[in-house]
């Protein structure tokens, strides 16, 4: 097993099907199959199910996921240490974000950041629940997620860092039914979720 091959079964899952990750990839498909069968073979287990022309992720293949993303992530970690040696500071950071956070404070965290590491790319993702922004960082598919909760949140395999506290309140018209009181303001605490270092990695 090789990272070339890692990286052809994340693509064929990102990209759905064998076809369409061979002309991501820029490889003939026979040579994209043959490598695969050659990482079940050393494996053990089926990666995919083959329905009809398309394939579908074995209960293995799942599983494999998580381990795969975060293989190829430690190996970009090696080249992004040896590249920042030489001077070279590239790559992309993957942050997945709730649509609140991702307004504020990531807008002005991604600014201060950019201003130190301006080679570095920042990609977002949207994710609309707590549990989908930790499950996103589990599983290696974000190095980096921001959400946000009224109550404190507990992600064990993940490390957690409260960002800062913003009001969270309602607006009502003059001489509405809505009066003022302690369950009319919350806190709406964002909180930042890493897994994994962050990313850099040499182009």
């Amino acid at each position: 097993m090789d990272t070339r091959q890692l990286e052809y079964f994340l693509a064929i899952v990102e990209h759905g099907g064998f076809s369409k990750a061979a002309a991501a990839l820029h490889v003939a498909q026979p040579s994209l199959s043959q490598a695969m069968a050659n990482l079940e073979a050393d494996l053990g287990v089926a990666l995919f199910h083959r329905v009809g022309r398309g394939v579908v992720l074995s209960e293995a293949g799942t599983e494999l996921l998580g381990p795969s993303r975060r293989v190829l992530r430690d190996m970009a970690a090696v080249r992004d240490t040896a590249a920042s040696l030489s001077g070279l500071r590239r790559g992309t950071v993957e942050v997945a974000s709730m649509p609140s956070p991702g307004i504020e404070p990531l807008s002005t965290l991604i600014h201060r950041f950019s201003e130190l590491h301006p080679g570095v790319t920042v990609s977002t993702q949207a994710a609309f629940t707590p549990e989908e922004v930790v499950s996103l960082v589990r599983g290696g598919a974000c190095e980096l997620g921001l959400l946000g909760s009224a109550e404190p949140v507990t992600a064990p395999g993940v490390d957690v860092l409260p960002v800062e506290e913003q009001p969270f309140v309602v607006v009502a018209a003059p001489g509405g039914t809505i009066r003022a009181s302690p369950r009319t303001t919350r806190t709406w605490r964002p909180r930042a979720f890493s897994s994994t270092p962050c990313r850099r990695s040499s182009s």
